[in-house]
């Protein structure tokens, strides 16, 4: 048996078993959700930002690192980033 009929015949197979898992179906409340809830403010004092050696942007919060993807957007550690040092009264 030749090995581009093995790779038919493993593609082909493959295409079998995906079909029988259907797409769950997504809608954009759904999106909405995934992108409004949870997200790390960039206005936060606690906004920690980095970029990876890929070129990648990532911010997280560095006050509850355990959360996934970010904070909620009524986070109760959230305090306004301070410009050049001045104080919240400036």
């Amino acid at each position: 048996m030749s090995s581009a009929k093995r790779k038919r015949q493993r593609a082909n197979r493959q295409a079998r078993a995906e079909a029988k898992n259907p797409i769950p179906v997504v809608t954009d409340a759904d999106l909405d959700g995934l992108l409004m809830d949870i997200t790390v403010r960039a206005d936060c004092e606690h906004a920690s930002t980095r970029t990876t050696s890929d070129g990648t942007f990532l911010t997280r919060c560095a006050v509850d690192a355990s959360v996934a993807g970010g904070c909620l957007r009524e986070c109760a550690s959230f305090e306004k980033r301070r410009v050049g040092g001045l104080g919240a009264g400036a």
